[in-house]
């Protein structure tokens, strides 16, 4: 089981669930950042791989069960498993399963963008052909990501996966442009710069707001603003943006969470003494 952590809020019930864990290249994690800084986060592996976490965020409330990401969902070749140390032993469906929630009772599925750590999750295989995960949910991503990844190419193409997880969405799928309300207590707002139109998610309990960041601060030790990944299509933009996202989370108090992160799975963020954004865990709330 890997329900990473809960909490009640507002009325909603609000998971981190794990969907599996991986190892990538550090160097690529970290971009221009030297070595000798970036290993003091997470000391690399013999082939320069740093673990990381795949979580997905589940909101229980008002009718409503919101699903934000999904992980790999098992759409690896055993040479992609092996190269990135994939594992999905304890994944998302284990989880949902753990906390009595079957696939039919998710109403809505948010994806940050569609690279297939976040969005391969969505399909699963059945009779021969894949179909969405959660047959009863509508699935919400920017119009801008999806054209981009059916246009992929030389430089993007390895990150999409089409034939499993995109055409089994068109039925089901609700294209956003630019900033919107998913429902009465979620909106998205685009962030780009890991691609052109990723966004994050905002989940408004009453109680608090949870910012699922996605991978414009992928971990806690990306808060830095030149700690930016080299997957990052918009490099600058990302740099930008992150402080105007990290702005807003210091003053309106938002529980952010981080999708790669595997030793903070969410937490609040405030100003240090040098004025640097430093993590206040939820439990000295």
């Amino acid at each position: 089981m890997a329900i990473v952590d809960y909490r009640q809020s507002g009325g909603c019930d609000v998971w981190v669930l794990s969907a599996g864990y991986v190892r990538m290249d550090g160097g690529a994690m970290f971009g221009v950042v030297p070595r000798p800084l970036w290993e003091r986060c997470y000391p690399p592996d013999e082939r320069n791989r740093i673990g990381l976490t795949m979580n997905c965020l589940l909101v229980r409330g008002q009718g409503e069960v919101v699903l934000i990401e999904t992980g790999f969902g098992g759409k690896v070749t055993e040479k992609l498993r092996e190269i990135y140390a994939l594992d999905e032993s304890d994944g998302l469906l284990s989880s949902l399963k753990a906390l009595q929630i079957a696939p039919e009772e998710i109403t809505r599925v948010v994806l940050t963008h569609l690279h297939q750590d976040h969005a391969g999750g969505c399909t699963v295989q059945k009779g021969g052909e894949y179909v969405p995960a959660f047959p009863n949910a509508t699935y919400y991503v920017q119009e801008g990501e999806w054209d981009d990844a059916e246009n992929a190419d030389g430089q993007t193409a390895n990150g999409y996966r089409y034939d499993e997880v995109m055409r089994p969405l068109s039925p089901v799928l609700s294209l956003l442009e630019g900033d919107e309300s998913i429902c009465s207590f979620v909106e998205v707002v685009v962030t780009p710069g890991h691609t052109r139109r990723h966004q994050s998610v905002l989940v408004h309990t009453g109680k608090d707001t949870f910012c699922f960041v996605g991978d414009l601060i992928p971990t806690t030790h990306h808060l830095r603003p030149i700690y930016v990944m080299a997957y990052d299509l918009y490099p600058r933009q990302t740099y930008l943006v992150k402080q105007e996202v990290m702005e807003r989370a210091v003053s309106e108090n938002w529980i952010m969470v981080w999708p790669h992160d595997p030793d903070v799975a969410w937490g609040r963020l405030r100003r240090d003494d040098a004025g640097a954004c430093e993590v206040l865990p939820l439990f000295a709330d």
